[in-house]
């Protein structure tokens, strides 16, 4: 069995070096869909360079065998979809809302579910336009959302197969990907469109008897929930449609296994995040919190994946080790950055990410097992990151500002996304108790050393704050 080394960062190649210390056993432990005739998945980062992930050659990667089977999991996902449908899988596309209907999905057998948009970073990954290319041809141009990736794969259909079904939610959420779902419909594949509502502060003239108030403080007339309910319920019918299957005890088994995840996640973050020494680094752990979504496509070996994570973080917590500088900065990091480089390149320059706000709020929070299933999905989705005021999606990064947690902000844009030209500044107001640096991540390739150097002085300036 393969021993974790002395924990560190190491490059692609030292990956590959390393990869033969592992044997076939630990090897043929690994799999997806419990498959252990074609599901082995545990490969060194090379194998997925050589498939195309050209920015591989650029990143660090945490030394731990728990992190290598994630990244192999992660970078499977497109075979595994591929799998799913030639062993009669039924393949559902959830758009928009980040977290929740997928849940919906996950609860009828054999039905696998997976978001389109989480493409965005292939473009980053791969090194490469075509997608975002190819986009700009189909009346996706440059000043939309990297998002715009998801139309020009669903032409290409290379990069999943084509959905039994998509369901894809709009209102309030992202404007660029609304329009991007809407070009996506009229390839003619078969949609079902989903409303999500605002939540903005009630009436003065609203009973507190009609008030939902959520764990993080937010409130909301509770005709809001009941709306959300009635279209979770139309999901659920047309699965049952798709499936022939109607037994809502599944969709009680399916809440369990996301609060399964979130719950695992939310260790691994606190853990991490309050150690002396980082134990784990920021781009897995960004992997890690979006895994919250659907489990990249195997929410039971995802699940696995976690526990070993989070066995491998305590266990180095406990010793007081770390896998980046002692007296790193820490700071808060808002949006998801489209190019994964990024989070690499900041713990290079001594700083240390231990708190986000990556839009996914609602893929986070606990869902309520003692209520009705669908009542449960929509007071959980009501706390999502962007149906609300930017002070409400801030608020966690201001308290943990209050306490003294972080020492400074970053903010990456996304380019084209109307959220961030709407936000940015009202975010940089609202934090200005702290230093906070904002940029716009540019196409591929776009990485340049004026990038560099801001990010470098603004490591410069937190280290001179300290002294």
């Amino acid at each position: 069995m393969y021993k974790d080394p002395k924990p560190k960062k190491i490059t692609m190649d030292e990956w590959s070096v390393r990869f033969k210390n592992i044997d076939n056993k630990t090897i043929k432990k690994f799999v997806y869909y419990n498959n252990h005739d074609w599901g082995l998945y545990l490969q060194p980062p090379a194998t997925f360079m050589v498939y195309g992930t050209r920015e591989l050659r650029r990143l660090r990667f945490d030394n731990s065998l728990a992190a290598l089977r994630m990244w192999g999991f992660v970078f499977n996902e497109s075979e595994r979809l591929f799998r799913a449908r030639q062993s009669g899988k039924k393949i559902v596309a959830t758009m928009g809302d980040l977290g929740t209907v997928s849940i919906i999905v996950m609860a009828f057998p054999d039905c696998i579910p997976f978001y389109p948009e989480c493409i965005w970073w292939t473009p980053f990954f791969n090194e490469s336009t075509v997608l975002l290319d190819l986009a700009s041809e189909l009346g996706a141009p440059e000043a939309a959302c990297f998002s715009r990736a998801a139309l020009a794969a669903f032409v290409k259909k290379a990069y999943f197969p084509k959905p039994d079904y998509i369901f894809a939610s709009t209102g309030a959420t992202c404007d660029d990907y609304s329009c991007i779902m809407q070009s996506i419909e009229h390839l003619g594949y078969d949609f079902m469109w989903l409303e999500v509502p605002l939540r903005r502060s009630p009436a003065k003239h609203v009973s507190m008897d009609s008030l939902v108030k959520t764990k993080n403080g937010f409130e909301y007339p509770r005709r809001f929930e009941e709306y959300l309910i009635k279209e979770y319920e139309k999901v659920w019918q047309k699965m049952v449609e798709i499936t022939g299957i109607d037994d809502q005890n599944l969709l009680m088994v399916s809440i369990k296994k996301a609060n399964q995840v979130r719950t695992l996640v939310e260790k691994i973050k606190r853990t991490t995040y309050q150690a002396g020494n980082a134990p784990f680094p920021a781009l897995e752990l960004m992997t890690i919190e979006f895994g919250n979504l659907y489990g990249y496509a195997d929410m039971d070996e995802w699940i696995r994946i976690l526990e070993m994570i989070y066995e491998t973080i305590v266990e180095r917590t406990k010793k007081n080790i770390g896998i980046i500088s002692e007296d790193a900065i820490p700071i808060a990091w808002v949006n998801p950055t489209a190019d994964p480089y990024l989070l690499d390149y900041v713990e290079r320059i001594g700083l240390r990410v231990v708190d986000t706000e990556y839009v996914i709020n609602q893929a986070l929070v606990e869902i309520d097992e003692q209520i009705e299933p669908f009542r449960a999905l929509a007071q959980s989705f009501m706390q999502a990151s962007l149906i609300g005021s930017t002070a409400q999606r801030i608020s966690s990064i201001n308290k943990a500002m209050r306490t003294g947690k972080i020492e400074g902000i970053l903010i990456t844009n996304m380019l084209g996304g109307s959220h961030c030209a709407m936000e940015t500044k009202l975010m940089e107001r609202l934090l200005k108790d702290k230093p906070v640096l904002a940029i716009d991540v540019p196409a591929p390739f776009g990485i340049t050393e004026q990038i560099k150097t801001r990010l470098q002085a603004f490591a410069e300036v937190l280290h001179e704050r300290r002294k």
